[in-house]
């Protein structure tokens, strides 16, 4: 045999390779079973490796800068996550931190009310009806809107009596 061929079966794989086998693998565990459960470092993906090349210092290098390479987030266990880039996976974790400190309001059982106004009055609009004690229990939440103020009410009659009543507005239906 040539010494070419030898030398060429004996060669490690390029880091690109590497990283195009890693993700496959990581895409693989997550289209079967939803998530990674056996990834968490470069030796984990040397089995794999392995049956491919000749085991060596040189193979378990570039299996660890293709890791590297790939920087790829890891769950809360640890695990390489092949579905998210580090930073959607920062995101989502600080969404997650902001939303277990905060609270979920359904507003499919309110009626949204807006209140038509150019945009230079909105904000004072908004300060108003803040301010006023009688509205505070007849909206759930107010914002400013392309064209105007947007109320969402459980108690939508009232709050249309309030701002004809009292501010002489009638409500367009």
């Amino acid at each position: 045999m040539p010494s070419s061929y030898l030398s060429s079966s004996h060669k490690n794989p390029s880091r690109k390779s590497c990283e195009q086998t890693i993700k496959k693998i990581l895409t693989r565990e997550f289209e079967e079973y939803g998530e990674n459960h056996h990834f968490k470092q470069a030796s984990d993906f040397m089995i794999y490796f392995e049956s491919l090349h000749p085991a060596s210092p040189g193979l378990t290098k570039q299996v660890q800068r293709a890791v590297n390479a790939l920087d790829l987030p890891r769950d809360e266990n640890g695990y390489f996550m092949i579905n998210k880039t580090v930073e959607e996976y920062k995101a989502e974790q600080e969404l997650s931190h902001l939303l277990q400190a905060s609270g979920l309001v359904n507003l499919s059982d309110c009626t949204p009310i807006l209140i038509h106004a150019e945009p230079w009055k909105q904000d004072h609009i908004i300060h108003l009806i803040k301010s006023a004690p009688e509205l505070q229990q007849l909206y759930v939440t107010l914002a400013k809107a392309d064209n105007g103020v947007l109320l969402y009410t459980k108690k939508p009659e009232e709050l249309l009596s309030f701002f004809s009543e009292f501010l002489k507005i009638d409500a367009v239906n």
